[in-house]
């Protein structure tokens, strides 16, 4: 196992350095097609890891099922990325610097779902933190430069609130590894506490969760659709393992407290990004505040890792639900990206008709669409509404009953979306796909994977959790 780290690390990390040094020495641009290479290498190298567990660099790293299934999600997610930035990015000036960034920070990501020590979360964390940050405004447009700038600066306090938040639980457990805590004594308690709530922050902001959002709607909905893809679809993956690795070990010891703060932070989530997406007409930025919605439903599963009969439900519903956000999320903002590409205003007025100009990506947006609103028998309805939703039915129906009604509130502005691709009438413009549409193979992936995972690999996928 530690020759595959090592492999990767080598490989994304080596990569990563040197693309930008190769294209200005050969001239050409070849750091494409290395960063694809580097992607595609790295997709059976963690898929080694499948099943295997054990902690590796004395303790450091520890490697588990749901880790590594989350790894493979991450790093396929990369590579779709990757495959339509041939296109989408081949005339940026700074296209070296976004391959170069997209392996360092997927690098990055793989050492926070993997973490078993403070040093290596804070050095993972600032990696992917200050990768992402030059991705969102890698652009060097107005609005780029503005969702860059407001994304850093609440990434500072971000930072700040991760590193209180270590310095108070460390100072409690003693130790740089996060191991389970089954208690703690009364008069650390209130620090054990307030640290949690720090890390929660920390976390939260990547995840977007309410009130730790604001940047959230101006990075996702102003920032270049193909840098959201990997911001919202394999960046936000770190909020994730942060929350498994860190603070579920930390559970047992606060469980009541821990379940009324996620349930609560869930709810105000949940109802603020789904109203908020309503009153969107700006489909990219309704899709930034569905990946709020969204981070609602996740802390959903959170709050049942609260109690142990409903702790194994949770893990895999988190492992499946990730599966379907990274697939809709990629898919829909590559499909975004190339709708802007093919001349069309990215607002529901200016999708007008596209999916009869264009039937297959129109298509496999809608499918996509509708998984992330929970339609059966795709995917996200499985990871959704029979395993989060399903999770906490025996602990707390009624938080159960408000994510099957913000479920509910989604339809709303998904089916929207729909209505205007498919129902209004399309521009009398010719526009046609092609084989050099890239993002075409990227949407026929992620749409393809979400239908053949709902109708009959989801036990499949339940068991690599496990």
């Amino acid at each position: 196992m530690e020759m595959v780290i090592w492999s990767l690390m080598v490989l994304l990390g080596g990569v990563g350095l040197v693309v930008p040094t190769l294209d200005y020495l050969k001239g050409t641009k070849v750091s494409p097609y290395l960063a694809l290479l580097a992607t595609a290498l790295a997709i059976p190298l963690v898929g080694s890891l499948i099943g295997r567990s054990g902690t590796l660099f004395d303790g450091t790293i520890r490697v588990s099922p749901l880790a590594t299934y989350l790894a493979l999600v991450a790093t396929v997610g990369a590579f779709l990325v990757t495959v339509a930035s041939m296109v989408q990015a081949r005339n940026w000036s700074t296209s070296p610097s976004l391959y170069s960034l997209l392996l360092l920070a997927l690098l990055g990501v793989y050492f926070v779902l993997y973490v078993n020590d403070a040093s290596v979360l804070v050095a993972a964390w600032a990696l992917v933190a200050v990768a992402s940050y030059v991705l969102v405004g890698i652009r060097k447009d107005e609005d780029s430069l503005e969702a860059t700038a407001k994304y850093a600066l609440m990434g500072v306090a971000s930072s700040s609130l991760l590193i209180f938040g270590i310095a108070l639980v460390l100072g409690v457990i003693r130790t740089s590894t996060f191991q389970v805590l089954n208690s703690v004594p009364l008069g650390v308690r209130t620090t054990l506490l307030l640290g949690i709530l720090m890390l929660v922050a920390a976390f939260g902001f990547k995840l977007g969760v309410v009130p730790f959002h604001g940047w959230l709607p101006d990075v996702y909905g102003g920032a270049h659709p193909l840098i959201v893809s990997f911001v919202a679809g394999v960046i936000k993956l770190i909020s994730i393992g942060a929350f498994l690795r860190v603070l579920q070990p930390l559970i047992p010891a606060v469980a009541d407290e821990w379940f009324i703060i996620m349930a609560f932070l869930s709810v105000i989530t949940m109802f603020y990004g789904n109203l908020a997406a309503l009153v969107q007409r700006n489909v990219q930025r309704m899709m930034a505040y569905s990946s709020i919605a969204q981070a609602g439903y996740f802390l959903i599963a959170f709050a049942a890792l609260a109690y142990a009969d409903s702790r194994s439900v949770a893990l895999q519903g988190i492992g499946l639900h990730v599966t379907t956000y990274v697939l809709a999320k990629v898919g829909i903002f590559v499909g975004l990206a190339y709708f802007a590409r093919k001349g069309f205003d990215l607002t529901l007025e200016g999708l007008s008709g596209v999916g009869r100009k264009l039937p297959l990506s129109g298509t496999f947006m809608a499918i996509l669409v509708l998984s992330l609103m929970g339609m059966p028998p795709l995917l996200g309805f499985w990871s959704k509404f029979m395993y989060i939703f399903y999770s906490v039915m025996n602990v707390a129906p009624w938080l159960a009953f408000l994510g099957i009604v913000n479920s509910g509130i989604s339809v709303g502005y998904y089916a929207q979306v729909i209505r205007y691709l498919f129902f209004a009438d399309p521009p009398e413009r010719e526009v046609r796909e092609v084989e050099s549409d890239l993002e075409v193979y990227v949407l026929t992936v992620t749409a393809v994977l979400t239908v053949l995972l709902g109708l009959g690999l989801v036990d499949a996928l339940v068991a690599a959790l496990s």
